[in-house]
């Protein structure tokens, strides 16, 4: 009885934590396509600003994550975030129908199974055996019939070739339609990096960036100096942006170094990481961002002084 009764509150608290985890993801899977469902603020799972917040978190794994405010609108807001290390590595340990409900914003989740009731007391199993002989020389007495005469009618006519291949093809009819009840949602299509304004006369140059779109780059590891560690290959299935820093290594190859999100400290390296571009930006008066890309010859030659419009 007291083992029964254990049974029962573990089983509770299970469906109690199914029911608190579908309530999450069915609200993340409400949000808009170009926000990340692993962003949220540090008091509220769930929340989010748009733009730039101190109180945005990162839930992708472990302890939330402070973002810095370029991830936070370059990546985490934008429908490239499907790219971040950080969320390729958060997908991996969710379950598949919760992964599934994100990847698909607005789907339904699955209704989180009910705790079962409390198991009754043993009952008296006089009349269920009763019952279960009975069931078994009725079977019994059936089987002996169909053994000696057949089943019933199968003397009388036989179906027709037609009528045959009807009533074969009709589990094949409802199967298919079973198999294809649930719609499969429409691919869409991918983004472009946004223009932007281009630099104008009193703006003032505030960093680099790269730019890399949907393909695979070779990377560089460069230690706390100037010399290469090693190499790794990653692939990008859209655009991605992050800060730069441009240093030359002990190979004299100009490396341009991220500054920023989990590739912080891996570097790109013209013309052997693959086809990306690096652009200026620059601020205006008022704050905004203006950018220009820098030409490909540029990008194997250390800058000598800043940027101007």
């Amino acid at each position: 009885m007291f083992g029964r009764r254990r049974r029962d509150e573990a089983q509770a608290a299970e469906a109690a934590r199914e029911a608190e985890r579908h309530a999450l993801f069915a609200k993340l899977a409400e949000r808009p396509d170009h926000i990340c469902p692993f962003l949220g603020l540090e008091g509220d799972r769930t929340g989010y600003v748009e733009g730039i917040s101190e109180e945005h978190r990162c839930f992708a794994f472990g302890e939330p994550a402070p973002l810095s405010a370029e991830q936070q609108t370059r990546v985490c807001q934008e429908r490239g975030y499907g790219n971040c290390p950080r969320y390729l590595r958060g997908v991996l340990v969710i379950p598949t129908e919760e992964l599934e409900a994100l990847r698909r914003p607005h789907a339904p989740l699955p209704e989180p199974a009910a705790a079962p009731p409390p198991e009754d007391r043993p009952r008296r199993r006089g009349p269920v055996l009763l019952l279960l002989a009975l069931l078994l020389l009725l079977v019994g007495g059936g089987a002996a019939y169909v053994a000696l005469n057949g089943f019933p009618g199968a003397a009388v006519a036989s179906p027709t070739p037609g009528t045959t291949a009807t009533a074969a093809s009709t589990p094949m009819v409802t199967a298919s339609a079973s198999a294809t009840s649930a719609p499969t949602p429409p691919p869409t299509a991918r983004p472009t990096p946004t223009p932007e304004p281009t630099p104008e006369q009193g703006d003032t140059f505030a960093f680099y960036e790269v730019s890399v779109g949907p393909a695979s780059f070779e990377i560089f590891r460069l230690d706390d100096g100037t010399e290469v560690l090693d190499s790794t290959t990653l692939s990008f299935d859209d655009f991605s942006f992050a800060r730069v820093e441009p240093l030359v290594g002990d190979d004299g190859a100009v490396y341009w170094v991220t500054r920023e999100g989990d590739l912080t400290g891996w570097a790109y390296r013209y013309p052997d990481s693959g086809e990306f571009r690096i652009r200026a930006v620059f601020l205006n008066g008022a704050g905004d961002r203006r950018s220009a890309y820098l030409e490909q010859d540029q990008l194997a030659t250390f800058p000598e002084a800043t940027p101007a419009p």
